[in-house]
């Protein structure tokens, strides 16, 4: 063969590898859709802010709220979701207690180009912490995820609607004393 074929085929042969350790390098790309849902609460209800989509709902003093979407798996490579993992602002009145698929496994994967509906728990808390009737966002949860068993990395996902609840009056806040929430 050739020296000059032999130094196309390499050259060759080391852009398709690197092709291939740019695509495993990059972080995955995951997206949060509808169809949405909620349970572990008696109330809650979706309006449009502008170009906002809220979903409010009734806060409940250490129950479990479970907020339901479609993840889709934008990469070209499969993703495992190992569990959530920490925000840098966590929401005052929700607690995030875990991630599972619709089958209740808390690692599942989702291949390439695919959705599977996951289910986030959050234990509503800390009403005591907050004036009565101030309110407490949840807009996104950070993913653990890997790739091929050794691609870690954490990956932000905004969720569909920003998940709402208002801080309840006093006689619906087992905690809350006279001096343990701010005025207002």
């Amino acid at each position: 063969m050739p020296k000059h074929a032999l130094i196309a085929i390499l050259t060759l042969l080391l852009v398709a590898a690197g092709g291939s350790v740019a695509v495993a390098a990059s972080e995955p790309d995951l997206a949060a859709h509808g169809p949405t849902a909620v349970t572990g609460t008696d109330a809650t209800a979706v309006f449009q802010l502008g170009d906002r989509t809220v979903r409010q709902v009734r806060y409940h003093d250490q129950l479990t709220l479970t907020y339901s979407f479609a993840l889709s798996n934008d990469s070209r490579l499969p993703v495992t979701v190992a569990g959530l993992a920490p925000l840098a602002q966590e929401p005052r009145l929700f607690r995030y207690t875990g991630i599972t698929d619709a089958d209740g496994d808390p690692e599942f994967s989702i291949p390439a180009g695919k959705r599977r509906v996951v289910r986030i728990s959050m234990l509503m808390h800390s009403c005591e912490t907050l004036s009565a009737r101030a309110g407490s966002f949840a807009t996104e949860a950070n993913l653990a995820t890997s790739r091929a068993g050794v691609l870690d990395s954490v990956v932000a996902v905004t969720f569909p609607e920003e998940v709402h609840t208002g801080s309840p009056r006093e006689a619906f806040c087992p905690n809350a004393t006279a001096t343990s929430r701010p005025p207002g």
